[in-house]
This record gives structure tokens, sequence and C-alpha cells, in this order.
């Protein structure tokens, strides 16, 4: 379970506005995020606030890691950790085959996470039509999948 966090589904409502403004602060892609076709998640504290965001886009029997952000003032507390933990288990009960990412900043963080390196050529082509991987981030950006 998650240490002292609460999830929510992301919906139209405040909590889009408080992803967003999370990611916006974290220096995260933030203007492409749509939520059909995704699953983005609000964590909070026992208060109410909220302190970290992960999400998923679905393409096909994929998924595209998006969006995972933690509080500045949260950071060093293993929330990230139980973020993807919580991201992955999710996207393994919809039946999606891999999980894909680009980051510019976290590589080793995925590593220790059971994300690997792929070549951009080896993504499937829905995934890459994505505004993450088509325009949002830069081609130096790591590549990188979790297969089940």
């Amino acid at each position: 379970m998650l240490l002292k966090m609460d999830a929510r589904i992301v919906d139209q409502n405040q909590s889009l506005n408080e992803v967003l403004s999370l990611l916006k602060s974290s220096k995260l892609p933030y203007q492409d995020i749509e939520l059909a076709n995704s699953l983005f998640i609000s964590y909070s504290d026992e208060n109410g606030k909220i302190i970290g965001s992960g999400g998923l886009e679905f393409y096909s029997s994929y998924a595209l890691l998006r969006s995972v952000a933690v509080d500045e003032a949260q950071r060093g507390k293993a929330f990230g950790k139980e973020i993807v933990k919580d991201l992955v288990d999710r996207a393994k009960n919809k039946s999606v085959k891999a999980i894909y990412l680009l980051t510019e900043t976290a590589h080793d963080f995925f590593l220790k996470r059971g994300f690997t390196d792929v070549a951009r050529e080896h993504v499937p082509v829905e995934v890459k039509a994505s505004s993450e991987f088509s325009s949002v981030c830069p081609v130096s950006a790591a590549c990188m999948v979790y297969r089940f």
C-alpha cells in the first residue's frame, strides 16, 4: 500500500488543475495531458494536499508512462517508487503487454524500478504516434520499457 498517500483518479474537475500545477512546478510536460484513453492518478497526503501524480496513456495493448511527479517538499520519502509501483500494477491489471516512457532526468530511477533501455525504433508505432514521442520530448530523452 502507498506510504500515507491516498490515490484518486484524476477527472476534469479541480484534481486535473492541481496535477497540471504540480507537473508545471516539477518542470515536466503538462500542456498535452488529455484524459481520454488515459488513467491519471493524483496522490494526496492525509490532509488532501496533492503530493504526487502519475499517469498511463493507453495505445492498443501498450501504455505510455507519463507525469510521474512528487512535490518537492515530499521528495526522498519513497513516494515516487510507490507511484511507479501503483501504475505498473494498474497497467498489469489492464492486460498491458509493456509500458514505455521517455525521460531526460530519471533514467537511473526507472532502471531500479525494472525498466530497461529500448531503441525508439523498437517502440510500437501507436505509442510513437503519441504527443510525448512525436513532439513533447526531445530525441535526446532516454527511451525505456517495462515488459510483463
